[in-house]
């Protein structure tokens, strides 16, 4: 039962990441579901288009752009013998009903955790291990990311440095993109954005593609520009409210991304990544103070 409640969760999750950017047709067909998703587990395809009103084209369709193969799929893995547990969105709103210091915390930490479980919950085994061997075999490692993204994407470099993988990172948004016009289809990028939209990131993203560089996407939108343009895509989870809108809890979950992948690359590497980590280990130890 626990993994029928995983697998329902990670349904309504993806839903969540893909609603801003859907259709109006598509957003009725997802509202449905939300709303009562036990009822909607036990109908076919017909009898959902009929509930909603559209075709089960429409529908077959909907499953597809949500990131399910097909219908079958979708309704398998949404099925749950058990009621939905309070909204894990509520988690997110609470911060502004606090009234006092404590609380405010409280509800920060809470929102984190929910944003943290359900990142995990959407990510796959299969999209972990593609994202793994691009990372092993890349020349060099690149990382991109403006504004808030930017510290994600400087925990990464700072993670896989250590790997002795050659990695390549700069704040300057020029400086990014002369770095992507000099990576070919040997590197990797690791390309962080919460929106997925941000003009300059697709400006980047855009460049990379000419070069045929694969692309390890970070973003809060499976359906976003970013996520489409990406052979990976890695969904970091966030409700935002209107204290942080610029991504506060994505981000903690982009970073949690990157130190899974950094973990992966480290625990697959070869002889010489394990002596690369062995010597940055003890680089780093001879900086600290024995008292």
């Amino acid at each position: 039962m626990a993994t029928q409640k995983t697998h329902r969760n990670r349904v309504l999750t993806l839903i969540r990441s893909y609603y801003p950017n859907l259709s109006n047709t598509d957003r009725k067909i997802a509202d449905y579901i939300i709303k009562d998703p036990v009822k909607t587990a036990a109908q076919s395809i017909s009898d959902l288009a009929a509930a909603v009103g559209v075709s089960t084209a429409t529908v077959s369709r909907f499953v597809k752009r949500i990131s399910f193969s097909s219908f079958r799929d979708f309704s398998r893995e949404l099925t749950a013998a058990e009621p939905l547990e309070q909204s894990k969105a509520d988690v997110f709103q609470d911060v502004e009903k606090q009234t006092t210091f404590k609380g405010i915390a409280e509800s920060t930490f809470a929102s984190i955790r929910s944003s943290l479980d359900q990142t995990s919950q959407v990510m796959t085994e299969a999209d972990l291990k593609q994202a793994t061997h691009l990372l092993l075999k890349a020349r060099t490692i690149g990382f991109y990311g403006l504004g808030g993204s930017a510290v994600a994407a400087l925990d990464g470099y700072h993670k896989f440095v250590r790997t002795g993988i050659p990695c390549a990172h700069n704040a300057d948004y020029d400086m990014q993109l002369m770095q992507a016009a000099q990576m070919t289809a040997k590197d990797v990028a690791v390309v962080i954005s919460h929106t997925g939209r941000n003009q300059q990131t697709l400006q980047i993203l855009s460049t990379l593609a000419e070069h045929q560089v694969p692309v390890i996407a970070l973003t809060s939108f499976g359906n976003s520009p970013l996520a489409k343009g990406s052979a990976v895509a890695f969904i970091s989870v966030a409700e935002e409210i209107n204290y942080r809108s610029e991504g506060l809890t994505s981000l903690i979950a982009q970073m949690s991304i990157i130190d899974s992948l950094f973990l992966m690359t480290a625990v697959h590497g070869n002889l010489q990544m394990a002596q690369s980590l062995s010597r940055v280990r003890e680089a780093i130890s001879q900086t600290r103070t024995e008292i």
